[in-house]
């Protein structure tokens, strides 16, 4: 499973633990196929907490189906978009949202980066 991955089956705890390695505020929610199903933001697990949950509550409960994607890896697109709605992670989709990879702010880095030498 990608770092960036949890199962719906997850506890909120073990989100937080996943979010925290990665270091891209987003945990991307995935079924036994590898199918994106939804993701799970700092701020969703927050709001969760505050309005009662418990930490060890299942991550089913609090995650959003809707998020942004791209079809391909591309990184001019996927700029324009970090850039327009501030995220830190951006997944790229197969058919059927399967995950096939991810985009990281540190990849927007080192494609700015590249475009700088140029």
């Amino acid at each position: 499973m990608n770092k960036h991955c949890v199962l719906k089956t997850y506890t909120i705890k073990e989100t937080i633990d996943k979010i925290d390695a990665s270091k891209d505020r987003v945990a991307l929610v995935v079924n036994n196929d590898n199918v994106i199903i939804g993701v799970v933001s700092q701020g969703d697990i927050i709001r969760a907490l505050s309005a009662g949950k418990d930490i060890y509550s299942r991550v089913e409960g609090i995650i959003q189906p809707g998020f942004l994607y791209l079809n391909e890896r591309n990184m001019e697109k996927a700029y324009t978009i970090f850039r327009k709605k501030k995220i830190t992670l951006l997944p790229v989709v197969k058919e059927n949202f399967k995950l096939e990879s991810v985009i990281t702010l540190t990849d927007i880095y080192d494609y700015l980066g590249g475009k700088v030498s140029e």
